[in-house]
């Protein structure tokens, strides 16, 4: 499956009764398929099939339901929330959770970007050359799977509300 999606990090499905995506903005080849077809790992597939059942069959909302989809031959962590809407459709949100790999220095440079700093104003806060900084967010992106600046800020949310501050060293 061809898309983009991971590169925000978020996924939004409108999923049918029967469990058949009606609507994705980002994911539009899964219109007329299974969410739970991109799971990576039968286990996986099966939890979210049921929690797929629970939300489009008995109306029931699920939170906080964890995936590892496979987009564009690639494998990622979500969280998602499925949330009836209507009698027969269900509003599923998927958000990319961020390992926290990260060294104290990537996540200063981290939080400078998600506050807004440009290049030039962090390779000054931290006393380094904007060379350093570029190389700094470059090996970010690649340990975060990010590819645009959206990425970048949806981690710094999603590693700061796992209970790690960003900007400690």
């Amino acid at each position: 499956m061809s898309s983009h999606a991971h590169a925000a990090g978020y996924i939004v499905l409108v999923v049918a009764r029967d469990g058949k995506c009606v609507y994705s903005p980002n994911l539009a080849a899964l219109v007329d398929q299974y969410p739970w077809d991109l799971c990576w790992r039968e286990q996986g597939r099966a939890l979210l099939r049921e929690a797929f059942i629970e939300a489009c069959m008995f109306r029931n909302a699920q939170e906080t339901v964890q995936a590892s989809l496979r987009i564009d031959e690639r494998v990622y962590d979500f969280e998602g929330w499925l949330t009836p809407t209507g009698p027969e459709l269900v509003i599923c949100r998927f958000v990319r959770v961020f390992s926290s790999s990260l060294s104290s220095r990537e996540k200063d440079v981290l939080s400078l970007v998600a506050g807004g700093a440009s290049n030039s104003e962090i390779s000054d806060i931290l006393g380094t050359r904007e060379a350093t900084i570029r190389s700094h967010l470059k090996h970010m992106r690649d340990k975060l799977g990010v590819t645009r600046p959206e990425g970048l800020l949806l981690a710094a949310v999603g590693l700061d509300s796992a209970g790690e501050n960003i900007g400690s060293t």
